[in-house]
Order: structure tokens, then C-alpha cells, then sequence
């Protein structure tokens, strides 16, 4: 019989019509406090849940978002047959944006790698730049609702994060100031499963999985 479609015979997976429109919310943590499900009953590590040693600190207006994948592939090469396969090993997952809001700098000064804040008479902030502390490490949390009838949602967490790379603040006349060459780093975390050792997904969409 031949096959007319060009449809494979047997057992087939296909992919929902669901699209995610728009960038996630990105919220960020102290990586010495624990994370919301630490682990969940299915042993997976996710979410943020703040405290006063530990609070959750929120991003606000953000463009130019991307998440993406640092990965070295190296060829495994056989001289009579030529590549024959490839040795992959991730080196870190790659969040980057450009932010829109610089205050407080309470907030700011972990984005740009600043000092601790000090807040002098009640309504000033100061905040010193100097040397970098290389040894902060974030818990970053990034969710988005794409069914808000329904509360559907996908969300990444980032297990030893940092900002890294050199940032710059864009002050061009008649235009908002920009904060340009932001990016996040989520490192490998040796107390994960090693499934999960860089980041967890999430997705809660009760209608289409079962």
C-alpha cells in the first residue's frame, strides 16, 4: 500500500499547536536560601519563596530577552570515514536582557555588581562600585502565564546563578536611560540531580497533559 500522506506507520508524538507569547516575569534570590520545592514529591527543585534574611527581588520594565545554551562540540573524527559523532558538555545556560529600570539601586547593585546600599537619612541611597564579590550566587526564577483563562504556565529556575560581563547604561538625550549588556549565567549546581544540575522547567497546563 503506499503512502500517500508520507505519514510514518505506527506509534506517533506530535506537538501541540501552543504557543508562549512575551518574555517571562524574572525574579531573583540569594542562592543560601532554599528554594521553594526543595525538593517537590517527583524530586524536582523550583520556585522562590522570600524572607526577610532572604528576600525575592523583582525586575520590572525589560526588553530584548533571550535564554539560550553555551555548549562545546567537539567532532569525534575517523580519518577514513570522517566525523563519525560528537562529544557535547555544557558549560552554562545564558539569560539576557536589557533593563529599562535602574531603581532602587538596592536591586540594581546586584544586576551591575555594586556594593551593599546604605540608606542615609531616610530617602537617599549610596552605593559604592568597586570590586567585584565573585562568590554571590543567585537562585533566578523566570515564570510566564500563556493561557490566563486558565492559569496554564511555564516557568524556568536557574540553581547558582550570576551576572556576569561588562554592562553599560545608554543616557541618550529625550530617551529613557538604558541598561545594555545585561546577562545572567546559570552555572552547573553539584547539590542537584544531575538531570538538573543547571536549571529546571516547569509546565502546569491540566487541558493538555494528562
Amino acid at each position: 500500500m503506499s503512502l500517500l500522506t508520507g505519514t510514518p506507520l505506527g506509534q506517533i508524538n506530535a506537538q501541540e499547536n501552543t504557543t508562549v507569547e512575551g518574555a517571562p516575569w524574572v525574579y531573583f534570590q540569594d542562592a543560601s536560601a532554599n528554594e521553594l520545592k526543595n525538593p517537590d514529591a517527583d524530586g524536582f527543585y523550583w520556585g522562590l519563596s522570600g524572607t526577610v534574611s532572604y528576600p525575592v527581588q523583582e525586575l520590572a520594565c525589560y526588553s530584548d530577552v533571550r535564554f539560550g545554551d553555551d555548549v562545546e562540540v567537539n567532532a569525534v573524527r575517523c580519518d577514513h570515514i570522517g566525523d563519525k559523532s560528537v562529544i557535547q558538555k555544557r558549560g552554562h545556560l545564558v539569560l539576557s536582557l536589557t533593563l529599562k529600570t535602574l531603581f532602587p539601586l538596592s536591586i540594581l547593585r546586584h544586576i551591575i555588581r555594586g556594593s551593599a546600599v546604605t540608606v542615609s537619612g531616610g530617602d537617599i541611597e549610596k552605593m559604592g562600585i568597586g570590586t567585584i564579590n565573585n562568590n554571590l550566587y543567585y537562585h533566578v526564577y523566570l515564570p510566564v502565564v500563556y493561557d490566563s483563562d486558565t492559569g496554564d504556565y511555564v516557568c524556568i529556575t536557574g540553581h547558582r546563578c550570576q551576572f556576569v560581563n561588562a554592562w553599560e547604561i545608554n543616557m541618550a538625550y529625550g530617551t529613557p536611560w538604558t541598561l545594555t549588556g545585561v546577562e545572567i549565567w546559570m552555572f552547573a549546581d553539584d547539590t542537584k540531580p544531575d538531570a538538573q544540575k543547571f536549571a529546571t522547567v516547569i509546565r502546569a497546563d491540566p487541558s493538555a497533559i494528562s
